[in-house]
């Protein structure tokens, strides 16, 4: 996994995000490193770290700017979290999450254009990963617009119902039945190793919006 920076001050959804990503790991291979944490302390333990020979997530909150983190190798998954915005720059070498708090990113923009056929999803997408939105909550939001397609929720306000009444012309059981379990093969696919995360981001959205 490329190493991660999350930052930004809307810590719930960055923790949310932190959550989706400890949960690839088996819990004794995911090690956190609080904030008030001995800088010895990490480099001694990322050292040992390394002597595993499985995968392990090392998750580092809050490190001050002068920590530097050299001892970066395949066998460590490494993630830097932040309740606050960081400069970028000073960590060349990790892809950067932020997360303001002045605007929350919905996914059901993201559905609702599944939903329709419009082909600015991918759009919608890009702009879902760049709030921390990844692959697999994409799969699980999916196989909920088809359950809600399926048969509405009962406790759905009133402008839910008629959107999805609406929704429901472009799809019959049959349809909707090939689109899950088209979502399953990709969603094994993607844990086997067989597929790019690139080329399932593109035929998810394909599958609803191709001719």
């Amino acid at each position: 996994m490329k190493p991660l920076l999350l930052h930004g001050p809307a810590i719930k959804a960055s923790r949310e995000k932190l959550i989706q990503i400890k949960r690839n790991f088996p819990v004794d291979d995911v090690v956190v490193f609080e904030q008030k944490s001995d800088l010895q302390q990490i480099l001694t333990n990322l050292q040992s770290q390394s002597l595993f020979d499985t995968e392990r997530l090392v998750i580092l909150e809050n490190p001050p700017d002068s920590f530097q983190l050299s001892t970066v190798n395949c066998q460590l998954s490494t993630v830097l979290w932040f309740d606050h915005e960081v400069d970028i720059k000073k960590w060349p070498g990790f892809e950067a999450l932020f997360f303001p708090e002045s605007r929350e990113v919905s996914i059901f923009p993201f559905l609702d254009m599944l939903a329709t056929g419009d082909k600015r999803a991918y759009l919608e997408m890009d702009k879902l990963k760049k709030a921390g939105f990844d692959m697999q909550y994409f799969i699980t939001m999916t196989f909920y617009l088809l359950r809600n397609l399926v048969a509405t929720p009962k406790k759905a306000p009133d402008f839910v119902k008629k959107k999805l009444q609406k929704q429901r012309q472009r799809f019959n059981l049959k349809k909707i039945e090939t689109l899950y379990k088209d979502i399953l093969w990709l969603d094994f696919k993607i844990k086997s190793g067989f597929l790019e995360k690139d080329q399932a981001e593109f035929l998810l959205i394909d599958k609803f919006t191709g001719n």
